[in-house]
């Protein structure tokens, strides 16, 4: 049975030969290598999911010393972990990834410390918590896959505090009203809009609907199989 190729890769038969290709929707295709198992295919697959040059990317990373955070990057992508997620939440994690990757990717797992973590990773953070947690959630994900595989024996993170995310109010009757005043229906403001307001779903999921998951029943049908609900 074939292997399952990450979003966005499709096998291409030409002449008898069969080569990986990167192709968004109706875009271009680009050229992947061949084996999706190694170091050279993830990051050639980042960088035509970025948008970035794949050249400038391979030349950093494809020869990462091991032990290196980037090269612990490449191992947990190719885990059973990052394998499972949902498509959906592994575009989420890609991008931490790469950002941790092309910042902090040369440095070793073995020279993280609270102190290295807290200056170096998260402090230029600090006006945007935010993105501070995420960097600290994905930090802990990456230093968990590397004390299963045997590269720390402890997790350098355990003792920093959760970035403080001040808590985000709903919008007063009158915000919702002067929105909807401003953004006739018809337009993409008014149906985003609608959509988060009203079906309570995740943004990730929100993002992906199209009309095939509207029932002629008038309910949601679920990409994931779960039972439709009222729309």
């Amino acid at each position: 049975m074939p292997r399952k190729l990450p979003p966005h890769v499709e096998r291409n038969h030409v002449k008898g030969h069969t080569y990986l290709s990167f192709r968004r929707g109706k875009g271009p295709r680009i050229r992947l290598p061949n084996d999706p198992t190694t170091d050279e295919f993830m990051i050639a697959y980042q960088a035509a999911l970025f948008g970035h040059s794949t050249p400038s990317v391979r030349d950093r990373f494809v020869h990462a010393a091991p032990g290196t955070i980037a090269a612990l990057i490449a191992s947990y992508m190719k885990s059973p972990e990052f394998v499972g997620l949902r498509e959906t939440s592994k575009a989420g994690y890609i991008s931490r990834l790469e950002m941790l990757r092309t910042r902090h990717g040369h440095r070793t797992v073995a020279g993280l410390t609270r102190e290295r973590i807290i200056t170096g990773m998260l402090q230029p953070y600090a006006d945007r918590p935010g993105a501070a947690l995420d960097t600290l959630k994905k930090l802990r994900i990456l230093i968990r896959h590397s004390i299963n595989i045997g590269w720390l024996k402890h997790d350098p993170t355990l003792a920093i505090k959760r970035p403080k995310i001040q808590r985000i109010r709903s919008w007063t009757e009158e915000e919702i009203e002067a929105y909807r005043k401003k953004w006739s229906l018809g337009t993409k403001q008014r149906l985003a809009f609608e959509l988060f307001l009203n079906l309570g779903q995740r943004r990730s999921d929100i993002v992906h609907m199209a009309w095939s998951h509207i029932t002629p029943d008038r309910k949601i049908r679920s990409s994931n199989k779960r039972q439709a609900g009222d729309c």
